[in-house]
């Protein structure tokens, strides 16, 4: 059980480490768009916070000549790498023969984050091709991932039983967020 515990932290830790070289090698985004689109999606939506939008976007380096669609598409990009995280992770953790009730649990999240990957797969095509509305569509459509995995875990648990991907899910459910918040003001 200690072994299938640290996967997960091990892909949190590469994941971290990754985000902080590519902060410190990247080239600076224009500071202005980045933190005013951050400012104004945190503003109403706190659960991404101010410092990881600023972080999360600056990291890319794309986006020292991105415009707000670039910084869309930045944030889907990393969306579909935490969704892709979450999968590896769900696959580790399947790999190490969970009791059946986990394993169940496991299907319903590997199923969930599969679509994500599909749903966001469709929103980046639509943010390439100007269609934010329908981006908005897919992207609102692999927000809800981690919610619905987690609920796999209290539904066939004990009502009060957290899944091992926790914090997969809680960092993509902030850059999901962030992606579909950045595209709904580019309008339609």
């Amino acid at each position: 059980m200690e072994g299938t515990a640290a996967k997960p932290s091990m892909l949190a830790l590469v994941f971290l480490l990754s985000t902080v070289l590519l902060l410190t090698i990247s080239s600076p985004c224009d500071a202005t768009l980045l933190q005013d689109t951050c400012r104004r999606i945190t503003t109403s939506r706190s659960g991404i916070g101010y410092e990881f939008c600023v972080a999360s976007l600056q990291a890319d380096p794309a986006c020292a000549s991105a415009d707000r669609r670039g910084l869309a598409m930045i944030a889907t990009r990393l969306s579909l790498a935490g969704a892709s995280a979450a999968l590896s992770a769900i696959t580790n953790m399947t790999r190490a023969k969970p009791n059946p009730w986990s394993t169940d649990c496991l299907g319903v999240c590997w199923e969930v984050y599969d679509a994500a990957i599909d749903h966001l797969n469709v929103a980046m095509r639509n943010l390439g091709a100007g269609r934010y509305r329908e981006a908005v569509v897919f992207l609102s459509a692999a927000v809800d991932a981690p919610d619905n995995c987690e609920d796999a875990f209290r539904e066939m648990g004990d009502g009060t039983s957290s899944s091992p991907l926790a914090h997969e899910g809680r960092d993509f459910g902030r850059v999901a967020a962030m992606a579909l918040a950045i595209t709904a003001t580019l309008g339609g």
